[in-house]
C-alpha cells in the first residue's frame, strides 16, 4: 500500500507520485487515487470541466466514472504518437515517420477513427518542428502556485528551445474548425518552467491539428500553429506554502 498522507505542496506530492511509479502505476491512476482519498491538488482539466460542466466534473472526479471514448482514445494515440516522435528528437536518434501500425493502443480504434488518426499522424509529420532543442517531452510538472492554494499538477507535451526563447507546446486534435485556444494552460505551464529555468524569455504555443478522413479533398486548413503570450499576470507572491 501506498500511503499518502501530510500532502500539503508540490514537492510531497511528487514525492508521493515517484512512490507510486516504483509501483508501476501511471500518472493516471494516480490522480484518480488522489480524488478517491480526497486529496486536493489542481489541474487544468479540473478547472476546465467544472466551469464548462458541474454533473461532469462530479461523475468524473467525485464519482470516479471516467468514460473512454473513439474522440479520447485517438486524441491520447496521437500524443503518444507525438511524444514517441519528440523523444527520438531529443535523443538524437534518426526521426522516422510515425504509423498507426506502431502505436500498440491504435489497435483499440475502429476504421473511421484510424483514418482520422493516420491523417494526424500525417499533419504531426507534416508540420513538426525542426531546428530546436528539445528540452521535455510529456513531463509531469508539480508546483505550487500560491502558499494559499493547493499544489498543481500538468503534463506538458513538448518544450523547445529556439534561438534563447523556451517555447512551451500543447498539441491539441479536433474533428472540428480550429477556433482560438484558451492560454490559461500554458500560462499555468510556462510559470513551471519560468521558476526552473530563471528565464522570463518563454512563449506558449498551440499546435492545432484538425483530423479530417481525407486530406487531399479538404477546403479549410487542417493545421495551426498558434503562439500566445504567457506572460506573468499573478496579482500577489506567489511564494511556497508555510
Amino acid at each position: 500500500m501506498i500511503v499518502m498522507k501530510a500532502i500539503r505542496d508540490a514537492g510531497s506530492l511528487e514525492r508521493s507520485w515517484k512512490r507510486s511509479r516504483r509501483f508501476g502505476k501511471e500518472l493516471g491512476d494516480f490522480v484518480k487515487r488522489l480524488d478517491r482519498l480526497q486529496i486536493p491538488y489542481i489541474s487544468h482539466s479540473k478547472v476546465t470541466c467544472v466551469e464548462t460542466c458541474a454533473r461532469c466534473y462530479y461523475k468524473r472526479y467525485v464519482l470516479g466514472e471516467d468514460e473512454q471514448t473513439g474522440a479520447m482514445l485517438r486524441g491520447t494515440v496521437f500524443h503518444q504518437a507525438a511524444a514517441g516522435l519528440y523523444e527520438a528528437v531529443r535523443r538524437g536518434e534518426s526521426v522516422k515517420r510515425p504509423k498507426v501500425a506502431d502505436l500498440p493502443l491504435a489497435r483499440d480504434l475502429t476504421g473511421s477513427n484510424r483514418q482520422l488518426l493516420k491523417n494526424g499522424l500525417e499533419l504531426l509529420w507534416l508540420h513538426r518542428w525542426e531546428g530546436c532543442d528539445v528540452i521535455a517531452v510529456e513531463e509531469v510538472l508539480f508546483f505550487d502556485l500560491h502558499r494559499r492554494l493547493p499544489p498543481v499538477i500538468g503534463v506538458v507535451d513538448l518544450v523547445l528551445q529556439q534561438n534563447g526563447t523556451m517555447l512551451v507546446v500543447d498539441h491539441k486534435t479536433t474533428t472540428g474548425k480550429l477556433g482560438l485556444m484558451d492560454a490559461d494552460q500554458l500560462v499555468l505551464y510556462a510559470e513551471h518552467f519560468r521558476r526552473c529555468h530563471a528565464t522570463n524569455s518563454i512563449v506558449g504555443v498551440f499546435d492545432h491539428y484538425r483530423l479530417v478522413q481525407n486530406l487531399g479533398t479538404i477546403r479549410k486548413t487542417a493545421f495551426r500553429r498558434s503562439p500566445v503570450s504567457v506572460d506573468r499576470a499573478l496579482p500577489y507572491d506567489a511564494g511556497p506554502p508555510p
